[in-house]
């Protein structure tokens, strides 16, 4: 999986993945899907890369992707996921602000796509979720993708919510090697018994 909607995920790893024989799952941001030149830079840097840093001069690190390119992805068996409206948390959202990042949100692909849009993924923190949004996520889509590392346990887990580990161009190599290990899934086992408890059914 992809998150954010990055140009480089069309350009470098859509074609590098097809090359294997594969395909992926792309979470886009539609409000930042389009933005050109500064306005593309100010969204990255405002909502999705908020660690602090001086804002980058190359566009590659920030630039989206278009609606045109979504669907181009689509055609070649690619799928487009919902990373909300505008990248925010859903842990503090009213019930519209909610139905809007979480349906206004997948509408606007199904739009670009011509599909609809089966998996969700919520940005930030593993506890930027609320039960209003896990209920409405489960109602608009048919898997939710979490940011917490591990491997889901279908005898336990909810057959809609899904475990993922987050690997950033950033870390260094010995990074890489630790998320790979699957010692972070024991780490974050707490943090996803108390997220599968409280979004329980």
């Amino acid at each position: 999986t992809f998150d954010d909607g990055r140009e480089s995920n069309y350009t470098v790893g859509a074609p590098m993945l097809e090359s294997m024989g594969t395909r992926s799952l792309f979470f886009v941001v539609p409000e930042f899907v389009g933005l050109t030149a500064q306005n593309a830079r100010d969204f990255y840097y405002s909502r999705i890369d908020i660690r602090g840093l001086a804002p980058s001069e190359c566009g590659e690190q920030w630039t989206p992707m278009t609606p045109d390119q979504l669907a181009d992805l689509t055609r070649r068996g690619h799928s487009i996921g919902n990373h909300t409206l505008s990248h925010v948390s859903l842990a503090g959202l009213s019930p519209s602000d909610l139905e809007r990042q979480i349906g206004t949100s997948a509408a606007k692909i199904s739009s670009w796509v011509q599909k609809s849009v089966e998996a969700f993924a919520w940005p930030n923190s593993w506890n930027a979720i609320k039960r209003e949004a896990w209920d409405l996520i489960r109602k608009t889509h048919r898997f939710c993708f979490s940011p917490c590392p591990g491997t889901t346990n279908c005898s336990e887990d909810s057959p809609h919510l899904i475990w993922r580990t987050e690997i950033e161009a950033y870390y260094s190599d010995s990074e890489y090697r630790f998320m790979y290990s699957g010692l972070i899934d024991q780490i974050w086992a707490g943090k996803r018994r108390r997220l599968g408890t409280m979004l329980k059914t």
